[in-house]
C-alpha cells in the first residue's frame, strides 16, 4: 500500500476526474458536478425510508442542510416525509415516484455523458468493475 500522502493524493485525483466527467449534463446547475439534490435522491432510492442522520452521513452534509434540501424536495414532490408510529420525534424520508423519474432522467444524462467520454476506451466493463470494487471498500 502506498504511503498515506500518496494514497490521499490518488483519491483526491480520482474524485477530481470523476467530478469532471460528471460536469455539463445536469441542467439544474450549469457549473454542476453532482448536486446535493441528486445525492439525496440517489441515497433515498437505495432504501424504503431513511432517517436524516443516515442521510447526513451518506451524502456528507450537515443535518440542517439535509433538512433544508429535503424540505425543498418535498415541495417539489420528489421526496416524502413520515414519522415513526412509536416515536413521533423520529422522521423518515422516502423518494416518491416523481423523485425516481427525476433521478432516472439525471442518470440517463450521466450515462450518455460517460459513454461519449469513455467511448474511445474499449474497457468500460473494467472501469465498471473497478468502480464497484471501490464502492464496496467505502460502504
Amino acid at each position: 500500500m502506498p504511503n498515506n500522502r500518496d494514497f490521499a493524493k490518488n483519491v483526491v485525483s480520482l474524485i477530481a476526474r470523476l467530478q469532471n466527467l460528471c460536469e455539463g449534463f445536469d441542467d439544474t446547475n450549469k457549473s454542476a458536478v453532482i448536486t446535493a439534490k441528486v445525492k439525496i435522491l440517489l441515497e433515498l432510492s437505495k432504501a424504503d425510508s431513511v432517517t436524516p442522520t443516515v442521510l447526513k452521513r451518506s451524502v456528507g452534509l450537515a443535518k440542517s442542510n439535509v433538512a433544508l434540501i429535503c424540505g425543498k424536495l418535498i415541495e417539489e414532490g420528489l421526496v416524502s416525509k413520515s414519522k415513526d408510529s412509536f416515536d413521533t420525534r423520529e422522521i423518515f424520508y422516502s423518494i416518491t415516484d416523481k423523485g425516481k423519474k427525476c433521478l432516472d432522467e439525471f442518470l440517463a444524462k450521466a450515462q450518455r455523458n460517460f459513454e461519449s467520454e469513455l467511448a474511445y476506451k474499449n474497457n468500460i466493463k473494467q472501469i465498471d468493475a473497478a468502480i464497484i470494487s471501490l464502492l464496496q471498500l467505502v460502504e
